[in-house]
């Protein structure tokens, strides 16, 4: 699957349809934990690499819990990483 460039910002995303380079949120419990680019996924879409603004670099498994959405991209690192 290809992620949906015209999808608009603040969608959900299925994890197999994120991109390298696309700028994300994970939210757990309604609450945004986590935002940057995805730096690497594994082909299955069920690990995602998540570059923060500040250089630090964590994984995320689709099993953690996260909603995942494409975010806007000028925004991307504004979140308590």
């Amino acid at each position: 699957m290809t992620l949906q460039k015209n999808r608009p910002s603040g969608s959900a995303a299925h994890w197999d349809d994120v991109e390298i380079g696309d700028a994300v949120h994970l939210h757990r419990g309604g609450r945004l934990e986590h935002a940057g680019l995805v730096d690497n996924r594994t082909p299955d879409g069920d690990v995602v690499w998540v570059l923060s603004d500040g250089g630090h670099r964590q994984l995320f498994h689709v099993a953690d819990g996260f909603e995942l959405s494409v975010a806007d991209p000028g925004g991307a690192g504004h979140a308590g990483n």
